[in-house]
């Protein structure tokens, strides 16, 4: 037997596992936590078991899949590669860049090779590029480059020194935290209420984490940003508003303070569902508290009113003093450049809305769009069409908003090539599918949720299992993919891209040596094999690197394989502003004109009577062994009682008519779903919590355990049109549906 340090793919906390492989036979045998990893502790959740569950999946896709017709067939990588590129180098001839598309799943996020080979990937074949992010982070992208000048600039809870947590749809008891790197949540949690803390938890549903909270708010769906406009009322009516020593960089503080007016508690306590004045105690109490965080996350960015949510916490934060201070919301200081996250200022202005999409013109943030925007671009026809699509690590036609029109979409693609381990819902409509080789096989490092964790860690995988000749990295497949579209050979590519990805970011590397060329770092780095080498590059040029020797004491991947198990460059630590901030006056932004703007749509919803009682609203719900759409064909994690249930509260069960087990059947603007309902009191009245991720219905699928628990496609219900309008950001949670019992 032999063991390995290993990091977990599975969530944003990055934990760290200690993963027993049988030597004789390669297969993993036991999954434990780590204990000398300094965030995680040992911590583990049942998610960390896929890893096994995962890499022995006899559904799991090994070779290359061509289609023929209505089947598949394999072939090897080469004609595979060559298939792809032509096929894509085809319509970008034809139609030029505007003919393609990329579609990134969330899972990419959590794999440094293809955090590093997209960038490479789309210097050789620019294409409109949508990904997982638009689905769940726009909002809280947009409102850090506004306020802060750069979307990288993301506020973090000091949750190991705050007095008072203030959550707003988060679930980090089942989540493990998101864009709040801190792995045993439950262990932090615990530690606040030690300590004499607070949680304070405002979500429609009692979810784990409200459940041990020290107060539950159960707001209806999607009415946020009330809630926040009339704590923010509370605190500059009663004089409570103290930016601290940030008072001198904050500006719009008028314009919000005439903003709130009109929003004082006893207007917004039958919209938001909370009485007057318990919006006025908890207003009171969070000013009060020595340190206070506001926090919200998935549940306040899938939402209609997401930007708007995510602007009024930031606020919050900024005018109590909690932004940057002991305790509130600080910034974290990465080793790793955030390369990817990067987007600020230019010229003086905000790289938002300076494209715009040939069909709704949905404004861009930075090159980026949401995602709904490529199903549009692939339907409506006309110059510019997009024809070509590219999906990697996704499973859209579960994922996104209006499944149904994603599908349709897929359906018309005139070329789609689809890097990924499985034939699922979305995969099965490509031409070729490229599955790359398993996570034990590859090497990985933190490049992405470094960005957001309250310890500084890094950790490097080092291939825990051997690869067959046969199989290839998602690295491997994105480079191979890139240059063959570019007319180079792989060695020639990889000069000519790392040449142009260092001098892109080069102002995110403070410790690049001046007197020496990008080819001569990578040859300093040689001894390590791709992608290794711009990992070394990456932390050797970042802020604690050793600037390839001109700073002794600095940091490099060969001092961070000599640890195993990681290494700790210490907390988050307050003081980071104004250093931070990217805006072109240096200053924290309160009133950014977009927000502003979409404030009469707000208005326009409570006049219409959107948050009124007796209406019905969707919410979406996560479960701790799950992970979106693609972890329900691995048996540790899906075995147990169907999860697919519509959660409703007694009482509107019994003025609708229908028992518990019955089918619930669910209708929105877009489409309709039945499922069986079970009865809870956890949900408030008015609310139907549906999980998302499920639909495994279609015959054409290779997920035998999948398609056993197929239940329904929550996204058959979501509405791409109802969406977050400053961001794009699509509208999970706050529905509007209506209900009755099924046939």
């Amino acid at each position: 037997m032999v063991t390995f340090s290993r990091i977990c793919p599975f969530c944003e906390s990055s934990c760290v596992l200690k993963v027993t492989v049988d030597d004789g036979t390669g297969d993993v045998s036991r999954i434990v936590g780590d204990p000398d990893h300094p965030a995680s502790r040992g911590f583990i959740c049942a998610k960390s078991q896929g890893l096994r569950a995962l890499d022995q999946d006899p559904d799991r896709l090994t070779r290359p899949l061509l289609r023929r017709g209505d089947e598949f067939v394999e072939i090897d990588w080469d004609e595979a590669l060559d298939l792809a590129a032509a096929g894509l180098t085809r319509i970008r001839d034809r139609d030029g860049i505007q003919g393609l598309g990329i579609y990134l799943g969330n899972p990419g996020a959590h794999n440094a090779g293809v955090m590093l080979g997209m960038p490479a990937l789309l210097g050789a074949m620019p294409a409109l590029m949508v990904s997982a992010a638009s689905i769940d982070s726009f909002p809280r992208f947009l409102v850090s480059l506004l306020m802060y000048g750069n979307q990288a600039r993301i506020p973090v809870p000091d949750v190991d020194h705050t007095d008072y947590f203030l959550m707003f749809g988060a679930n980090p008891m089942v989540s493990n935290g998101s864009m709040m790197g801190a792995p045993d949540m439950p262990r932090r949690l615990k530690a606040l209420k030690a300590r004499g803390g607070r949680l304070v938890v405002v979500d429609p549903r009692r979810t784990e984490t409200a459940a041990v909270a020290d107060q539950h708010l159960p707001l209806r769906p999607g009415s946020d940003a009330l809630l926040l406009l009339a704590m923010l009322e509370t605190l500059f009516a009663e004089d409570r508003i103290d930016p601290g020593r940030l008072k001198d960089r904050v500006k719009g503080l008028d314009r919000l303070r005439q903003l709130v007016a009109d929003f004082p508690a006893e207007r917004v306590a039958d919209a938001t569902g909370i009485d007057a004045n318990t919006i006025r105690q908890v207003s009171r109490d969070f000013a009060s508290a020595p340190r206070a965080i506001a926090y919200g996350r998935v549940g306040s960015c899938c939402q209609s009113f997401g930007s708007l949510a995510i602007w009024l916490l930031d606020c919050l934060n900024v005018v109590t003093g909690n932004l940057d201070g002991d305790g509130g919301a600080l910034f974290p200081r990465p080793a790793v450049p955030g390369y990817l996250m990067d987007l600020r200022f230019q010229d003086g202005e905000a790289p938002y809305g300076l494209l715009r999409s040939r069909v709704s013109a949905t404004p861009a943030i930075g090159m980026s769009f949401p995602t709904q925007v490529l199903w549009e671009e692939m339907e409506v026809p006309g110059p510019g069409q997009i024809r070509g699509l590219l999906t990697v690590a996704g499973n859209p036609a579960l994922s996104n908003a209006n499944a149904g029109r994603v599908v349709r979409a897929l359906k018309g693609a005139e070329f789609m090539v689809s890097i990924d381990y499985y034939l699922n819902e979305t995969t099965r409509h490509a031409d070729l599918i490229l599955p790359p080789m398993g996570h034990l096989k590859r090497s990985e490092m933190t490049v992405i949720y470094n960005e957001w964790m309250v310890e500084n860690c890094l950790t490097y995988s080092a291939p825990a299992l051997p690869r067959r000749e046969d199989e290839k990295s998602d690295w491997d497949i994105l480079i191979g993919l890139a240059a063959r579209i570019a007319g180079v050979d792989e060695g020639t590519f990889l000069k000519q891209h790392s040449r142009g990805f260092v001098e892109a970011i080069a102002h995110l590397l403070p410790r690049r040596p001046a007197n020496r060329g990008v080819d001569d770092m990578l040859s300093a780095s040689g001894h390590h094999p791709w992608p290794e080498r711009l990992y070394d590059l990456l932390l050797r040029c970042g802020e604690y690197g050793d600037g390839y020797g001109a700073y002794p004491d600095g940091i490099s991947l060969d001092w961070l394989q000599a640890q195993p198990s990681g290494a700790s460059l210490g907390p988050m630590a307050p003081g980071r502003l104004p250093e931070a901030l990217a805006t072109p006056d240096d200053c924290i932004h309160l009133a950014p004109e977009p927000f502003l703007a979409d404030m009469a749509r707000l208005q326009t919803a409570v006049a219409e009577g959107r948050f009124d009682a007796g209406r019905f609203l969707l919410i979406n719900r996560r479960h701790p062994r799950s992970n979106n759409s693609w972890m329900h064909n691995l048996h540790p994690l899906i075995k147990g009682p169907d999860r697919c249930l519509a959660w409703l509260h007694p009482d509107d069960a019994e003025a609708l008519g229908i028992s518990d087990g019955q089918r619930l059947r669910i209708r929105s603007r877009v489409g309709e779903i039945a499922l069986p309902v079970a009865l809870t009191d956890t949900v408030r009245p008015g609310v139907v919590s549906v999980p998302h991720g499920f639909g495994h219905g279609d015959p054409a699928v290779r997920q035998q355990l999948a398609s056993r628990r197929a239940a329904a496609n929550v996204n058959m219900l979501s509405d791409d049109a109802d969406c977050d309008r400053p961001s794009g950001n699509a509208a999970f949670n706050g529905v509007p549906v209506t209900l009755s019992v099924a046939d």
